[in-house]
Order: C-alpha cells, then structure tokens, then sequence
C-alpha cells in the first residue's frame, strides 16, 4: 500500500510539472521550459529569453526543410590505353587515338574548355616470368568531359568508344551554380515554412498570440553531393547504345527559431 501512494504521488506531481495553467509565469529570469499538454518536447518549447533589459515570453521551435533537383551537369570520365614493345610506338599510338576521340566529342559540340586532361602515364609491363624483363610499355592518357546537355552523355561515351576510347571510369552527375543556389533557397524556405507551422500550431492550441521572432540560427545545413554511376572498362568492344538516366540531388537544412508572443 505505501509503494501505491508513492507511484501515485508521483505521477500527479509530473503531471502539475508538464501542464502548467496558463497565466502562470516561469520563473523570472530563468528561461526554464513549458512543453504543451500533447505536444512532444521535441517538437517546440516555451520559455523566457531575456534580451538587453527586456524579458520576452519565447516559443522554440526547430524547422527541417529538404528540396531536391534533377542534375543538370555531367562529367565522363574516359580515355585511352595502349601497349607496344616500343616505348615511342605506344605514345605514338596513344596519341593518335586520343586525338581521333577527342575529334568526335568536339563534333558533338563540346569544346576543348570542356575538357580537361587528368592522368596521362608511361609505364613498363614486365614479363609474366621475368620480372627483370620489360615486355612492352603501356601509356594511359584519361580525360574528364564536362557535359551540359544531358542527352548527350550516352552519345559522348558512344562516339569515343567508337572512335577507341577503351577506358570508360564512370559518369559523375551535379549541378550548376544557379542550380545549386536555387536548390538551396528552397531548402531553407521549406525549414522556415516548418518552423512556423509548428509554433503556430503551438501558439493556436494554447490560445497565444505570436508577436515577432527573436532569433533565427542555422542548426545543421547538408549540401548536395555529386554522385557517380556507370563504370566500365570498354576494351576495345563495340557496345550498343548507352542509355544514362540521370537521378536527383538533394540539399537539407535545419534551423532554430525563437518566436516571441503574448
């Protein structure tokens, strides 16, 4: 019986500390929390903030947001491998297929701005038994194509596969600058929209009045991440057309707002 009494007095006690009747103040100057009859702490507080020499009665509330965009940029990354007993020959080689490569890129109208050179090796090819032995030399020569129309991706691959292109490292899709800066926008107008539907929802079920926002910060922000997809050593073989369906990017935010109200 002594153990009831005390589970019960408890329980009755935490249910005077979370429901407080309205009017009653916190404690001034302590800026201790009032979380709402049925609304999870999580999901906002009250509270007072003091701000110079003024003292306002706060509602916190946290407003995640998320908005995502199709890519509109595209890199290849692809490029030529040869080998030859000749060191001079293998360059040689290497060189006349990389121009012939980067020709029918250009032919699609990519420009030589629109590509950049990121490796280019010469390395010897030891024998399989002899290690001491030098069978053949390799050069590898790889470039990164940057794609604005992404219905030529397919067609960049093709006709550099085409054309002996036989190193084929994957496609890397992101966004331009506007994009990223539109993408952005959204995402932070999508957490402010959520910070005040839940202090308004707050506010209307106490009966309370919002008056202003006192603080606003930046809780997590997460930019978009290119990603990469489509990896494939051609070797030389003659593929068939290369579908590429490029997917969407996302960029979330989260913010704090402080609402004052009366």
């Amino acid at each position: 019986m002594p153990l009831t009494i005390l589970l019960l007095s408890i329980a009755i006690l935490s249910i005077a500390i979370v429901f407080m009747p309205r009017g009653q103040k916190t404690p001034e100057g302590s800026g201790a929390s009032l979380f709402p009859y049925g609304i999870p702490a999580a999901f906002g507080s009250l509270s007072t903030t003091q701000v110079g020499e003024q003292q306002f009665k706060t509602i916190s509330v946290t407003g995640s947001g998320t908005a995502s965009i199709q890519a509109d940029e595209a890199t290849v990354t692809l490029g030529v491998q040869t080998e030859h007993a000749s060191a001079s020959e293998a360059v040689r080689l290497n060189a006349e297929l990389m121009s012939a490569v980067i020709d029918a890129i250009k032919a699609l109208g990519m420009t030589e701005e629109d590509m950049r050179t990121v490796s280019y090796s010469v390395y010897p090819v030891y024998a399989e038994y002899d290690y001491r032995r030098i069978a053949a030399y390799r050069v590898e020569n790889m470039i990164v194509v940057k794609i604005k129309d992404m219905d030529l991706i397919g067609d960049v691959i093709d006709e550099a596969a085409e054309k002996g292109a036989n190193r084929i490292q994957g496609v890397s899709f992101g966004l331009s600058e506007e994009k990223q800066g539109e993408l952005s926008e959204e995402a932070y107008l999508a957490a402010l929209d959520d910070a005040e539907g839940k202090a308004e929802l707050i506010a209307d079920r106490l009966g309370l009045t919002i008056t202003g926002v006192l603080y606003i910060t930046e809780s997590t922000y997460q930019p978009y991440q290119p990603y990469s997809d489509y990896s494939i050593n051609l070797m030389g073989e003659v593929r068939a057309p290369t579908p590429i369906i490029e997917g969407k990017l996302s960029v979330s935010v989260t913010v704090h707002v402080v609402y004052s109200f009366d």
